[in-house]
């Protein structure tokens, strides 16, 4: 299989610039990753609104406890899905797009009992070593109900997230994004403004949050099931549960390490740091993670194009797409990175006056971020090219030294510490998985015509920067934020647009005059 890109009429640096007709891939990326944006933003406004609440409601020392918990959570989610959240995705889509019915049943079938089933047993181990963890993780609480609860939710919490796979797998983004990022977020936020508006206290919340997830994993096996009615039916399935799991088992070290990129900090914060350390490092982790927005709808869309067009031979048409997501992305990241950068302090206040201490840990953190947006969808790029055991021992060795940084860092300089090590290793392992696709597929995402995203971005972070400095009322994003962003469009608007950024923008311009005209 020859992995090189030609530079002949459609390669990479000729078709990102050339004008024309939209291709059906980049069609189908935007119209998936329109579906997940659109989907999005009501995922990040429900989780948002969740956040302050619980912030606003429960204070620093409470809303660490409740992120330190849910952050374990999702270490062991990761376990229990034994890699099947990728599994299903590389399959299921793969013979959805066969029109093989059977094959399509058997993946979902295996992929949600192994799931579950896993599920069900680390939900017991964790229950089971509630009162060690509470001992060792929260020296100021001393009610083990806090892991157990959140150990009764893991099987619903797992289910939930295969069933949201499964429906991208069918290329239902909506769906996906409403099982994966909205339904039990909206759910817990509903019981918890109940639960604060009685009166009632933090144990009756986290009871919300096991009902929440219960609702959740209830409707995503109804919505796979409308969307695939197959599955309760008589019809045999058929399943290769060894390709399955070969492909799906080493996933599960990625994830892992993924997670440990991910959720090292909070889990170390814990018993070096105390609970509201915990606290306001989760704000600030939450707001500097919306730098991945952008990133995380186009490579929803994106995923099953790299397994379909890498597995076709077709790797000159993949290279021009991954830098085209990469661009796009940059385009729509940029903006949001100097806002988050330069008003941190008023950002941070959001969640409560003594959030905005957390300013710096949102700068250093929203820096990493801007990188690994940067990166585009490498990872999956490098999954779905059967690439993933690379991808999991990066992951693997930047996990190892996030945890020793955190250990060092967090003891010399407290919680600024945990920023400074999570986002060295973020920027670290993403550079890394760049050299490795590069050197397995000789793909790369970054092009001439980047610069123009950039300079709006320096242009606009300047702007706002001066604004900043210059008014000293609390108020005054709400004068910097709309100029830092007026001064980006216009920046961008004076170079231009690519001309195929421009045909594609003009294309989608018509569809959307078409559909209000309608």
């Amino acid at each position: 299989m020859n992995h090189s890109s030609t530079h002949d009429a459609s390669s990479p640096d000729a078709s990102s610039d050339e004008g024309g007709g939209t291709p059906d891939y980049t069609r189908r990326i935007l119209k998936g990753g329109g579906s997940v944006f659109s989907g999005s933003l009501i995922a990040k406004a429900v989780g948002f609104a969740l956040q302050v609440v619980l912030g606003r409601g429960f204070g620093k020392g409470l809303y660490g406890i409740y992120s330190y918990g849910l952050s374990l959570l999702r270490i062991v989610r990761e376990l229990s899905t034994i890699g099947l959240q990728n599994g299903v995705v590389r399959f299921g889509a793969e013979h959805s797009e066969n029109e093989d019915k059977a094959a399509l049943k058997g993946t979902f079938l295996a992929v949600g009992g192994l799931g579950t089933g896993a599920g069900v047993l680390m939900g017991a181990a964790l229950y089971l070593a509630a009162p060690w963890l509470t001992e060792v993780a929260l020296s100021n609480t001393n009610d083990p109900l806090v892991f157990q609860l959140f150990a009764v939710g893991l099987p619903f919490y797992v289910l939930t997230y295969l069933g949201s796979r499964m429906a991208r797998a069918l290329g239902k983004m909506r769906v996906d994004v409403l099982l994966d990022s909205i339904l039990q977020p909206a759910l817990f936020l509903l019981l918890t403004g109940i639960i604060l508006l009685f009166g009632w206290g933090f144990t009756a919340a986290l009871y919300a949050f096991v009902a929440s997830t219960a609702l959740a994993a209830g409707a995503s096996v109804y919505a796979v099931y409308r969307l695939f009615p197959p599955l309760f039916s008589s019809l045999a399935p058929t399943v290769d549960l060894r390709r399955l799991l070969r492909f799906s088992l080493p996933i599960v070290g990625v994830s892992l390490a993924s997670m440990g990129l991910a959720r090292a900090d909070r889990i170390m914060l814990g018993p070096l740091a105390g609970e509201e350390a915990v606290g306001l490092y989760t704000a600030a982790s939450k707001m500097s993670v919306q730098l991945r927005f952008v990133l995380f709808a186009l490579t929803a869309a994106f995923s099953p194009v790299i397994s379909e067009l890498y597995h076709s031979d077709r790797t000159d048409e993949l290279a021009r797409l991954y830098a085209d997501t990469v661009r796009w992305i940059a385009l729509g990241t940029l903006p949001l990175a100097v806002v988050l950068i330069v008003f941190a302090p008023d950002i941070m206040a959001i969640f409560g006056p003594e959030f905005r201490e957390g300013a710096i840990l949102l700068r250093v953190l929203a820096g990493a971020y801007i990188v690994v947006a940067g990166s585009g969808s490498v990872g999956h790029m490098l999954q779905m090219s059967d690439h993933q055991d690379f991808t999991f021992w990066v992951n693997a060795s930047m996990a190892v030294l996030n945890v020793g940084l955190n250990w060092i860092l967090i003891q010399w300089y407290g919680v600024v510490g945990a920023a400074i090590a999570t986002g060295t290793t973020h920027i670290l392992g993403n550079l890394f998985q760049l050299w490795g696709l590069y050197h397995f597929t000789h793909i790369q995402p970054f092009r001439w015509n980047l610069w123009k995203p950039l300079v709006a971005a320096g242009a606009s972070g300047g702007t706002a920067w001066m604004l900043f400095v210059q008014l000293a009322s609390s108020g005054r994003w709400l004068i910097g934020i709309p100029a830092a962003l007026l001064v980006y469009g216009s920046v961008l608007l004076a170079l231009g647009l690519s001309p195929r950024d421009q045909a594609i923008a003009d294309n989608l311009w018509s569809e959307l005059r078409a559909r209000l005209d309608t």
